[in-house]
Protein backbone atom coordinates (compact mmCIF):
# COMPACT_ATOMS: atom_id res chain seq x y z
CA UNK A 1 0.00 0.00 0.00
CA UNK A 2 1.59 3.79 -0.91
CA UNK A 3 -0.43 6.51 0.98
CA UNK A 4 -1.55 9.18 -2.02
CA UNK A 5 -0.47 12.70 -1.08
CA UNK A 6 -3.59 15.61 -1.63
CA UNK A 7 -2.33 17.39 -4.89
CA UNK A 8 -0.78 20.59 -3.92
CA UNK A 9 -3.00 22.58 -6.98
CA UNK A 10 -6.31 20.98 -7.56
CA UNK A 11 -7.51 20.88 -10.94
CA UNK A 12 -10.58 21.87 -10.16
CA UNK A 13 -9.39 24.92 -8.23
CA UNK A 14 -7.13 25.61 -11.38
CA UNK A 15 -9.76 24.91 -14.47
CA UNK A 16 -11.81 26.95 -15.97
CA UNK A 17 -15.42 27.34 -14.21
CA UNK A 18 -16.84 26.07 -17.31
CA UNK A 19 -15.10 23.14 -17.27
CA UNK A 20 -15.41 21.90 -13.85
CA UNK A 21 -19.18 20.36 -14.16
CA UNK A 22 -17.70 18.10 -17.08
CA UNK A 23 -14.29 16.99 -14.62
CA UNK A 24 -17.07 16.21 -12.16
CA UNK A 25 -19.29 14.27 -14.18
CA UNK A 26 -15.84 12.03 -15.12
CA UNK A 27 -14.82 11.49 -11.92
CA UNK A 28 -18.47 10.19 -11.14
CA UNK A 29 -18.56 8.20 -13.98
CA UNK A 30 -15.30 6.56 -12.87
CA UNK A 31 -16.98 6.44 -8.99
CA UNK A 32 -19.31 4.37 -10.31
CA UNK A 33 -17.11 1.07 -11.05
CA UNK A 34 -16.83 -1.73 -8.34
CA UNK A 35 -13.70 -1.88 -8.27
CA UNK A 36 -10.01 -0.72 -10.16
CA UNK A 37 -10.57 -3.30 -13.19
CA UNK A 38 -14.11 -1.92 -13.97
CA UNK A 39 -12.74 1.82 -12.97
CA UNK A 40 -9.58 1.42 -15.33
CA UNK A 41 -11.62 0.06 -18.43
CA UNK A 42 -14.11 3.06 -17.86
CA UNK A 43 -11.27 6.06 -17.57
CA UNK A 44 -9.30 4.49 -20.92
CA UNK A 45 -12.46 4.28 -22.59
CA UNK A 46 -13.53 8.04 -21.52
CA UNK A 47 -10.23 9.39 -22.52
CA UNK A 48 -10.40 7.35 -25.88
CA UNK A 49 -13.64 8.70 -26.46
CA UNK A 50 -12.12 12.32 -25.87
CA UNK A 51 -9.28 11.86 -28.15
CA UNK A 52 -11.59 10.90 -30.90
CA UNK A 53 -13.53 14.06 -30.20
CA UNK A 54 -10.22 15.80 -30.56
CA UNK A 55 -9.54 14.60 -33.70
CA UNK A 56 -12.31 15.78 -35.64
CA UNK A 57 -11.97 18.76 -37.87
CA UNK A 58 -12.54 21.94 -35.72
CA UNK A 59 -16.19 22.40 -37.77
CA UNK A 60 -17.66 19.19 -36.36
CA UNK A 61 -16.71 19.54 -32.78
CA UNK A 62 -18.16 22.97 -32.61
CA UNK A 63 -21.28 21.19 -34.37
CA UNK A 64 -21.52 18.44 -31.72
CA UNK A 65 -20.65 21.37 -28.96
CA UNK A 66 -22.95 24.43 -30.17
CA UNK A 67 -21.69 26.98 -32.27
CA UNK A 68 -20.17 29.89 -30.18
CA UNK A 69 -17.33 31.05 -27.77
CA UNK A 70 -17.71 27.85 -25.79
CA UNK A 71 -17.36 25.51 -28.36
CA UNK A 72 -14.11 27.62 -30.07
CA UNK A 73 -12.36 27.71 -26.09
CA UNK A 74 -12.11 24.05 -26.37
CA UNK A 75 -9.72 24.66 -29.37
CA UNK A 76 -6.29 26.06 -29.72
CA UNK A 77 -6.73 29.26 -31.93
CA UNK A 78 -5.89 27.91 -35.41
CA UNK A 79 -8.77 25.75 -35.11
CA UNK A 80 -6.73 22.52 -34.71
CA UNK A 81 -8.23 21.48 -31.67
CA UNK A 82 -6.71 21.29 -27.76
CA UNK A 83 -2.60 22.52 -28.10
CA UNK A 84 -2.10 18.91 -28.31
CA UNK A 85 -4.49 15.97 -26.61
CA UNK A 86 -1.87 14.30 -24.89
CA UNK A 87 -1.39 17.74 -23.13
CA UNK A 88 -4.80 17.61 -21.53
CA UNK A 89 -5.28 14.32 -21.26
CA UNK A 90 -2.93 13.80 -17.35
CA UNK A 91 -5.28 16.90 -16.75
CA UNK A 92 -8.12 14.78 -16.99
CA UNK A 93 -6.80 12.13 -15.27
CA UNK A 94 -5.50 13.95 -12.34
CA UNK A 95 -9.18 15.40 -12.10
CA UNK A 96 -10.90 12.26 -12.45
CA UNK A 97 -8.41 11.08 -9.36
CA UNK A 98 -8.86 13.85 -7.45
CA UNK A 99 -12.45 13.24 -7.56
CA UNK A 100 -12.06 9.93 -6.61
CA UNK A 101 -10.27 11.32 -2.90
CA UNK A 102 -8.31 7.58 -2.34
CA UNK A 103 -6.05 7.66 0.36
CA UNK A 104 -3.78 4.80 -0.77
CA UNK A 105 -2.54 2.84 -4.38
CA UNK A 106 -3.46 -1.00 -3.78
CA UNK A 107 -3.73 -2.69 -7.36
CA UNK A 108 -2.05 -2.91 -10.62
CA UNK A 109 -4.80 -0.85 -12.02
CA UNK A 110 -5.08 1.82 -10.23
CA UNK A 111 -1.21 2.40 -10.05
CA UNK A 112 -1.06 2.16 -14.31
CA UNK A 113 -3.95 4.77 -14.26
CA UNK A 114 -2.34 7.06 -11.42
CA UNK A 115 0.78 7.31 -13.54
CA UNK A 116 -1.03 9.11 -16.19
CA UNK A 117 -2.19 12.06 -13.85
CA UNK A 118 -0.98 15.29 -14.17
CA UNK A 119 -0.17 15.36 -10.14
CA UNK A 120 3.39 14.59 -9.04
CA UNK A 121 1.75 13.56 -6.35
CA UNK A 122 -0.17 10.73 -7.67
CA UNK A 123 2.59 9.59 -10.11
CA UNK A 124 4.75 9.11 -6.66
CA UNK A 125 1.89 6.70 -5.37
CA UNK A 126 2.33 4.19 -7.76
CA UNK A 127 5.60 4.22 -8.14
CA UNK A 128 6.42 3.98 -4.42
CA UNK A 129 3.43 1.22 -4.76
CA UNK A 130 5.32 -0.62 -7.93
CA UNK A 131 9.00 0.14 -5.58
CA UNK A 132 7.89 -1.63 -2.62
CA UNK A 133 7.64 -5.02 -3.76
CA UNK A 134 8.73 -6.63 -7.17
CA UNK A 135 5.61 -8.69 -8.10
CA UNK A 136 3.79 -4.81 -7.89
CA UNK A 137 5.79 -3.48 -10.50
CA UNK A 138 5.24 -6.66 -12.64
CA UNK A 139 1.68 -6.88 -11.95
CA UNK A 140 1.85 -2.99 -13.45
CA UNK A 141 3.88 -4.03 -16.22
CA UNK A 142 2.12 -6.80 -17.33
CA UNK A 143 -1.17 -5.21 -17.33
CA UNK A 144 0.11 -2.64 -19.28
CA UNK A 145 1.34 -4.89 -21.70
CA UNK A 146 -2.04 -6.89 -22.01
CA UNK A 147 -4.10 -4.11 -22.04
CA UNK A 148 -5.47 -2.96 -25.43
CA UNK A 149 -7.06 0.77 -24.20
CA UNK A 150 -4.26 0.93 -21.83
CA UNK A 151 -2.07 0.90 -24.94
CA UNK A 152 -3.49 2.98 -26.59
CA UNK A 153 -3.11 5.57 -23.80
CA UNK A 154 0.11 5.25 -23.93
CA UNK A 155 1.33 5.83 -27.04
CA UNK A 156 -0.91 8.87 -27.15
CA UNK A 157 0.61 10.08 -23.80
CA UNK A 158 4.44 9.04 -25.22
CA UNK A 159 5.82 12.53 -26.36
CA UNK A 160 4.29 14.39 -23.51
CA UNK A 161 6.05 11.92 -21.30
CA UNK A 162 9.30 12.82 -23.15
CA UNK A 163 8.53 16.22 -23.44
CA UNK A 164 8.14 16.82 -19.52
CA UNK A 165 11.64 14.40 -19.11
CA UNK A 166 13.25 16.79 -21.37
CA UNK A 167 11.70 20.01 -18.78
CA UNK A 168 12.92 18.39 -15.98
CA UNK A 169 15.82 17.69 -16.76
CA UNK A 170 16.02 14.40 -14.94
CA UNK A 171 14.42 11.08 -15.05
CA UNK A 172 13.42 11.10 -11.21
CA UNK A 173 10.03 11.28 -11.81
CA UNK A 174 7.31 8.71 -12.72
CA UNK A 175 8.85 6.35 -14.66
CA UNK A 176 7.59 5.92 -18.46
CA UNK A 177 5.07 2.88 -18.12
CA UNK A 178 6.79 1.01 -21.03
Amino acid sequence: MAIIATPARSVFETSPEKLRPFLHSLAGRVSGGANWMVRKKTVCDLLLGLDAFFALPAEERRALMGAGEDAASHGSQDGTGPEDFRNVLPLYVGAILEGLKEEAVTQPEQAAIYMLSIHPEHQMAAEEWMLADPRNGKAVRRMMRSDRRYRQLMERMADHWKKTRAGQGSSETASSPR
